[in-house]
């Protein structure tokens, strides 16, 4: 039975951009007593996340696309799962291309993208870093009409959007917008926060909200601090993430997370 739950976001948390998990971090996680159980809580798809699962050696459920998504590797299957609407799925996709955005969507097959993308790189990266049998599958999106929805849809990311869109995207009924990075906007299932899967994780393990402590350093993490667990804001992170953490800790490169374990919690 676990006792407490650390939740940790991936990039610019655990992993500093361009960089790779520090040896000092590394170091404090293999140390957690065996009653403290460690997950990650990321943006990225499932299908973008086994190599920090087989890296880390995680053995819980890891919360993905922020937070549409909690999936166990080891049963490989989600256990709590938001997914669109064909509805609000059909409203978004095709208002995207019609309008020219460029998007990549999350599936349960894959991730399907535009053919005419411009944004692939990182998944390319991500594909040549790992084995074969655990590369992302990429599939072109068909643009014919009617829109193609895609099966079991967690999360849309669009490039570059325009106030007007995140206008009439926030204004939707059925949706959860959000941002992961700058320049972009997280699409999910009204209610899929990093927060509300943080939940799902720790009623799930049965562990305490108020023994599991949440890292982060964006926007997208607010949630996770403000859903009754322990908000630990990286040194790096946003004014307003810092505004709604209960602990601030050193920066990423500082190895912040590594410090507070230690220090902090």
């Amino acid at each position: 039975m676990l006792r407490r739950l650390i939740i940790c976001d991936i990039d610019n948390t655990l992993l500093p951009a361009g960089g790779v998990i520090s040896d000092v971090t590394r170091k404090a996680l293999a140390e957690l007593d065996p009653d403290t159980g460690f997950s990650i809580a990321t943006g990225r798809s499932f299908h973008v996340v086994r190599k920090f699962v087989e890296d880390l050696d995680l053995k819980l459920p890891v919360i993905t696309s922020n937070g549409a998504q909690v999936y166990d590797f080891a049963a490989g299957k989600p256990v709590y799962e938001s997914c669109f609407t064909e509805a609000s799925a059909t409203f978004v996709i095709s208002t995207l291309l019609s309008e020219g955005f460029d998007f990549v969507a999350y599936g349960k097959d894959g991730i399907f993208h535009r053919r005419d993308s411009s944004h692939m790189a990182f998944f390319l990266n991500y594909n040549s870093s790992v084995r074969e049998e655990i590369r992302a599958p990429l599939i072109p999106l068909s643009e014919d009409d009617p829109v193609f929805v895609p099966d079991g849809l967690t999360k849309i990311l669009v490039y570059f959007p325009t106030e007007n869109l995140r206008r009439r995207l926030l204004e939707h009924p059925d949706l959860e917008v959000t941002a992961s990075m700058h320049g972009v906007a997280d699409i999910m299932a009204k209610g899929s926060t990093k927060g509300n899967a943080v939940v799902a994780l720790s009623d799930y393990l049965k562990v305490p909200l108020s023994d599991t402590y949440c890292f982060g350093d964006n926007d997208n993490d607010i949630s996770m601090f403000t859903c009754g667990a322990v908000g630990v804001a990286m040194g790096n992170a946003t004014e307003e993430a810092k505004r709604h953490a209960s602990i601030i800790t050193r920066t990423c490169k500082d190895d912040g997370v590594a410090y507070a374990i230690r220090h902090l919690l």
